[in-house]
């Protein structure tokens, strides 16, 4: 028998290969952080001799979630900016708290974030922090991520202008300054599957014309991939058009930014001519329907964007405009939104939202033939749920159940590059209680002292034991 370190067994397997296979009674073998083995249990058991042996008879096991954006930090926030537009937000709220927020509250709020990721079957996440004030801030961000388990890719926003639309001068530095920060960070932190550095531009509107173009040259000298907000509302053409004469993406197409390095969040105000310019230069897109139903930004026309060929990625976006970190909500959210934009419940199906959160994720990673899927050889990320709640059952069909029936309450297990990061609803390597308990003392604390705590209105201001 050949030595094996973890045998799931008896599983209901969506492997999403090339076929979308369903394998019913299963197993899956890891050795080390690898798949060595898929079949029926039957066959493949006695195969093999396992350190660790998990039954999940009666259970499915899907691919991890990739969760293709996020802001960490906005953890603390959660609950604050209630009802207010995206720029407003960002003054009173998110924008003190990156200003204020310390390298060890940095930590703890960030890796609250990801135990939820964690209990939402999420394997991966691209995460963007704002302008961090101290290099510390960064090395916390980073170190929560890698603490959690999580396979991360960490940015900080470059942003050098846009104090007349709203960007709060704490947020803003020199150009300079930000290359200064990446090219510690590059070197800190030098790219591996599990961790590396991308580099985040906040907005067309929160950055000059030079700022760009370095920001673009960086990416290029080093080939770090980029990621940046685009189109998540009205401002960025208004803005676009007052500065250049043209909306955002065709002075984008042409300063040359958009390219296949390039991962474009939100996408709500796309036209016809800003996909065909995507699709021209093979931009990513990161969709967060969540966000853009919570801040009123509008519906993104994601069908469009899936029918011309682009590849699309989820994402939770962060819980300063989601309240949550549930990659579960998101993928219903994903596929309610399309279909009534369209007036049409035929326009997306389950299997596609879960493609765009499996494959969809992985090619955005550049790590498609690494993750995304159950497949022999590739990395072992995936999570198993368990039908154990009237929500749930029954269960006809397992992707259209995991879509639009299960929540994080039915998330039993979860495994990333190999390692159980939560078994039984449990995390298993760190003591959630206490990070729980300290992200809630650290959040309120840090509402107080950087003044957002008297600018919202809340029905109660206070203290949880």
């Amino acid at each position: 028998m050949e030595k094996a370190d973890i045998l799931i067994t008896q599983a209901l397997i969506v492997t999403q290969d090339s076929n979308r296979t369903i394998l019913p009674e299963s197993s899956i073998v890891i050795i080390g952080n690898r798949i060595r083995a898929i079949g029926p249990s039957s066959e493949i058991d006695p195969q093999f001799e396992a350190n660790k042996t998990i039954n999940l008879h009666g259970k499915i096991v899907f691919p991890g979630l990739i969760n293709t954006h996020d802001h960490l930090f906005q953890v603390a926030t959660k609950g604050l900016g209630e009802d207010m537009a995206v720029q407003d937000w960002v003054t009173v709220v998110t924008a003190p708290t990156a200003s204020n927020i310390t390298p060890q509250e940095m930590y703890y709020v960030c890796l609250n974030g990801c135990l939820e990721l964690i209990h939402s079957g999420v394997t991966s996440v691209i995460d963007m922090n704002y302008m961090a004030y101290t290099f510390g801030l960064h090395d916390e961000n980073i170190h929560a991520i890698k603490d959690s388990g999580l396979r991360g890719r960490y940015t900080s926003i470059i942003s050098d202008y846009g104090l007349q639309y709203g960007v709060p001068e704490s947020l803003i530095r020199p150009t300079d300054w930000f290359i200064d920060q990446y090219e510690q960070l590059l070197t800190k932190y030098p790219p591996n599957e599990r961790m590396a550095v991308w580099i985040a531009v906040g907005a067309p509107w929160t950055v000059t014309g030079d700022g760009l173009d370095k920001s673009l040259a960086l990416s290029k000298r080093t080939g770090t991939p980029m990621v940046m907000h685009i189109g998540e509302n009205w401002v960025d053409n208004h803005c676009s058009l007052d500065r250049f004469g043209m909306n955002s993406v065709p002075y984008l197409e042409k300063i040359g930014f958009l390219r296949p390095e390039l991962l474009a969040i939100h996408c709500v105000t796309l036209n016809d001519e800003d996909i065909a310019l995507f699709v021209k230069n093979d931009v990513r897109v990161s969709y967060n329907p969540v966000s853009n139903m919570y801040l009123g930004s509008g519906i993104p026309p994601m069908m469009k964007i899936h029918k011309a060929g682009l590849i699309i990625g989820l994402g939770v976006d962060g819980a300063g405009s989601n309240n949550s970190q549930d990659m579960i909500e998101t993928l219903k959210v994903s596929a309610l939104l399309q279909k009534v934009a369209a007036g049409d419940a035929s326009v997306v199906n389950a299997q596609q939202i879960l493609d765009w959160a499996t494959l969809g994720g992985a090619k955005i990673l550049g790590l498609e033939d690494q993750i995304g899927s159950i497949e022999v050889g590739k990395i072992a990320d995936l999570f198993a749920i368990a039908p154990n709640s009237a929500k749930v059952v029954p269960i006809h069909d397992p992707v259209a159940s995991l879509v639009y029936s299960c929540g994080q309450e039915n998330v039993e297990l979860t495994i990333a590059n190999g390692v159980i990061l939560m078994e039984d609803k449990i995390i298993q390597h760190l003591d959630e209680e206490t990070i729980i308990r300290k992200c809630q003392e650290i959040s309120l604390e840090l509402a107080e002292r950087c003044g957002s705590n008297s600018k919202v209105k809340r029905s109660w201001k206070g203290t949880v034991a």
